[in-house]
């Protein structure tokens, strides 16, 4: 082949790489404009159903004693009961995002924390057919310690503040 043969064929490769380049980088912004969306809805979610709350680890221990598995000076109710009011509640006012990972199952898992304090990982594998977006499942009372999350009795509806959300930006793992 003569040179400039080569040359057009060269011309026409850095053409197509540009525009294979092109592709994967509209479609890397489309997920993630996806990507914020979802924790946007999510931050909202969180915000608007749930609270964390915390217990005196010591004050707990001594409840555990005075119950001793149904053999102490505490009847099952009470027990439940002390136990329920020492909770001490916080509002989410920020939600971190921390990672996005697909699982085993084929399953969106977002990492998230919340307050500094509590972590979450929330499975996104269930659309809803009317409104087509996920639908979220968070178990009450969950958590590491000493920090847990519960549902509100009476959710609210309004947005989290934007600067209350640290969006994730590394796209899913």
């Amino acid at each position: 082949m003569n040179k400039k043969k080569i040359g057009v064929m060269i011309f026409i490769i850095v053409v197509l790489i540009g525009i294979g380049g092109k592709l994967s980088m509209d479609k890397r912004a489309k997920d993630l404009a996806e990507l914020h969306e979802i924790q946007t809805d999510l931050a909202n979610y969180l915000y608007n159903n749930y609270r964390i709350y915390t217990r005196d680890k010591k004050k707990v221990e001594d409840i555990y004693q005075e119950f001793d598995k149904g053999k102490g000076t505490l009847t099952e109710k009470e027990y439940f009961n002390k136990l329920e009011k020492l909770k001490e509640y916080s509002d989410i006012s920020k939600i971190e995002f921390t990672g996005f990972s697909v699982g085993p199952m084929n399953t969106l898992e977002a990492y998230l924390k919340i307050n500094d304090v509590y972590e979450e990982e929330v499975d996104l594998d269930t659309l809803s057919a009317e409104t087509n977006t996920f639908i979220y499942r968070i178990t009450d009372s969950t958590g590491k310690g000493p920090y847990y999350i519960e549902k509100k009795r009476k959710p609210i509806d309004s947005a989290i503040p934007e600067a209350a959300i640290i969006y994730y930006e590394g796209g899913i793992d």
